[in-house]
């Protein structure tokens, strides 16, 4: 989709992935210096596992902007949603796209708590594309200095830019095959190192 891309990634979600991490990675390592040989390997298997689930939950999802749409790629799967496609942005939860068809959310823009909206500060809330507004106030989840709030406001700029553009192209989603082979890969190591 498109040539010119812009990626946008949850900067907490990268920060949450390399603490599970670290955590993993230490753990790991003493149990290889302190452990019995017999036990390397199911260890090895199982901090690996924790590893890919922590990459694939925090670290991989993202959107990418371009001219023709938005990519929203989540855990497994990619969802390509045309830009007069979307009918309405939202982030009461999450970045949640709109369509004719059905809601896409995005994993990797998380929408904030309550308390959010308490601390903010009103510049905040300003300068916003004008679609973020509902009754002249904005969500938590708007504010730009969330995941959900920055991802939004870019999507929103370029939709209003873009969403009465000519296109045939349909919004279309696909599984990744290959992230779910490497997951139940790691599962089946596991378990059959749990049944030895």
């Amino acid at each position: 989709m498109g040539v010119n891309k812009e990626r946008l990634g949850s900067k907490s979600g990268r920060v949450l992935a390399l603490v599970l991490i670290a955590v993993v990675a230490l753990g790991l390592i003493n149990t290889l210096f302190s452990a019995d040989v017999h036990s390397h390997g199911s260890s090895l298997a199982f901090s690996a596992l924790l590893i890919y689930v922590a990459w694939l939950l925090f670290w991989q999802p993202h959107i990418t902007l371009s001219d023709q749409g938005v990519i929203i790629v989540s855990l497994l799967r990619t969802h390509e949603i045309p830009w007069p496609r979307i009918l309405r942005i939202d982030t009461r939860w999450a970045l949640e796209l709109f369509t004719e068809e059905r809601k896409y959310t995005a994993w990797s823009a998380p929408a904030p708590g309550r308390h959010v909206g308490l601390l903010a500060s009103k510049d905040q809330g300003e300068h916003l594309p004008k679609t973020t507004y509902l009754a002249g106030t904005v969500r938590p989840g708007d504010l730009v200095n969330t995941d959900s709030g920055a991802a939004a406001a870019r999507v929103r700029t370029l939709w209003e830019e873009k969403r009465n553009q000519i296109s045939n192209e349909q919004t279309r989603t696909t599984w990744s095959k290959a992230k779910l082979f490497v997951l139940l890969f790691l599962l089946g190591t596991n378990a059959v190192l749990i049944l030895l």
